[in-house]
């Protein structure tokens, strides 16, 4: 993976503020660029990603002795790069009210380096950590051209390639848990908050332990706003799954009882979410039946979690009554706008969780004979 496709993988660039400055030297910047070999009179572009679809060029430069001169005025630090005519690639900086030196080696540009500013130090700390992991990586990719007929040694490779690969996946996150307070940071957790299936619990710890001098200056309120509804959009979004810490949760019982599963979860337990108005549901409460009678005394015990309607409490009863649900019975009448089925994300039922006594997700989802099959390789 190169330097250039981890950013598109990340999104951090679609991350720019759009503020206009006013005339002010305190927001000035002075970008020299040195292209080594580059003719007098070739151009260079500073650029910005719009959204990260749409490049946007937002200063020119003319080549004079193989360096270009770039000034303007900037609100707010920007991620940007630099193009130049004929050169293959960019070279990713943050534009700040600062003097900024960027030398771009053409016939290696990924070497380029940027010098100036408080952000450019953090965002250049960032990129040589991340080019450690990916040089590892192309290292690894010869080795196993070299290995490709040693079954052992590919076997220790691929050992070596999981292990990189999740180190890459999780370095955005581990390097802003030691440099939190910068706004190439704030940048950056932007852009990590935008992937699909983030860790939000991490995004939720990072964002709290920024400064709140950070997170108040002005030209940053909009994108601490953004973090925080991607985060809450997350969360809403989890799914329980397997590994899972299983979320507690109170309910009524039809006698109006309040039963908490945390404290009567047994060995193992089933939490099954149902309505009396679901067919496949009914078709299936009779393996939960066989189940109970079979594994309960071996330490099985099955919560049965109603979706039916405020109005439909007698017909719960009923169901539970004439198809023999002998364990505990909850239920909020609430339909799908229960908060228990939107904490496990349940979209559709029936939905099975069986958790161990620990209260971790060890299946989901599981119905009749596998159902059956994975309670027996527990308790049998």
């Amino acid at each position: 993976m190169t330097f250039r496709s981890f950013f598109v993988f990340t999104t951090l660039f679609i991350l720019t503020t759009g503020c206009n400055s006013s005339s002010s030297k305190t927001n000035s910047y002075n970008v020299n660029v040195e292209a080594e070999g580059v003719y007098d009179g070739v151009r260079a572009y500073i650029n910005r990603n719009e959204n990260g679809k749409t490049k946007t060029v937002t200063d020119t430069a003319i080549a004079r002795n193989g360096v270009f001169q770039f000034k303007g005025e900037i609100l707010a630090p920007e991620m940007r790069f630099v193009t130049i005519d004929g050169i293959n690639g960019q070279v990713f900086f943050v534009l700040e009210p600062e003097n900024i030196n960027v030398t771009v080696y053409k016939d290696s540009i990924q070497k380029s380096k940027v010098f100036g500013g408080p952000n450019n130090q953090v965002f250049s700390d960032y990129r040589s950590g991340f080019l450690v992991i990916t040089n590892k990586l192309d290292e690894l990719r010869a080795e196993y051209a070299e290995a490709r007929q040693n079954p052992q040694a590919i076997q220790e490779l691929q050992k070596r390639n999981t292990a990189l690969r999740e180190e890459l996946k999780n370095y955005g996150f581990n390097f802003l848990k030691k440099n939190p307070n910068s706004d190439f940071s704030l940048m950056l957790l932007d852009g990590l908050s935008s992937q699909q299936n983030f860790d939000f619990k991490s995004a939720e710890d990072i964002l709290a332990s920024m400064n709140e001098a950070l997170l108040n200056k002005p030209t940053n309120v909009l994108t601490v706003q953004n973090i925080k509804q991607k985060i809450n959009q997350a969360k809403a979004n989890k799914k329980v799954t397997v590994g899972d810490i299983a979320p507690d949760f109170t309910a009524p019982n039809p006698d109006g009882d309040l039963i908490t599963m945390s404290k009567i979860k047994g060995k193992v337990t089933i939490i099954d979410f149902w309505a009396s108005w679901c067919k496949p549901c009914r078709v299936e409460n009779p393996t939960y039946v066989r189940l109970y009678e079979k594994y309960h005394d071996k330490g099985l015990e099955i919560i049965s979690f109603s979706l039916d309607r405020e109005n439909q409490k007698q017909r719960w009863i009923d169901a539970i009554a004439k198809d023999q649900l002998t364990w505990y019975n909850v239920s909020n009448l609430k339909f799908w706008n229960d908060p228990v089925a939107e904490l496990y994300n349940v979209t559709s039922i029936p939905a099975a969780f069986i958790i161990d006594d620990k209260g971790t997700v060890i299946a989901e989802r599981l119905r009749g004979a596998a159902l059956e099959a994975k309670i027996a390789e527990l308790l049998d």
